[in-house]
């Protein structure tokens, strides 16, 4: 008789609500990495527009000079939205993380329960194995 463990679809319930929330983890670090490369290329345009800037003023050409300030509004409007959403999104992240480690902490205990209907099982056998051994030793003395 193999054991069975009498919660094992709850275990496997368990196993599956994690996997499901660990991959809510990811998709939300993808998202993380997305937003923190938006700020990066909204801050490397910022860089570029000013030394494209600089080198107008140097070079005399003032048609442009006045175009630079929207421009500037517009990426720093950019970026802070992008550094909002990133702070929305690692919150997000917070929370699912936690609710990672609640279910972690479901399944450990279902594991931890099956571990010990295992060992309490298998103590059960030996014993009943070892009941039919000594039954079995005496009824060889008996019939000697």
């Amino acid at each position: 008789m193999a054991f069975v463990f009498r919660f094992e679809q709850l275990l496997k319930i368990a196993m599956h609500e994690e996997d499901e929330v660990k991959n809510r983890l990811s998709k939300k670090d993808g998202q993380i990495k997305e937003t923190n490369t938006e700020i990066q290329k909204f801050r490397d345009e910022h860089a570029e527009a000013l030394v494209q800037k600089v080198e107008d003023l140097r070079s005399g050409n003032m048609s442009k000079i006045p175009m630079y300030a929207a421009y500037f509004v517009r990426l720093q409007r950019s970026w802070e939205f992008h550094e909002e959403e990133l702070e929305r999104l690692e919150k997000q992240r917070e929370r699912i993380l936690q609710e990672l480690i609640e279910k972690r902490r479901n399944r450990n205990m279902y594991e931890k329960m099956r571990e010990k209907d295992e060992k309490r099982w298998k103590k059960e056998q030996l014993r009943k194995e070892q009941k039919r051994l000594d039954e079995f030793g005496n009824r060889m003395r008996k019939t000697e």
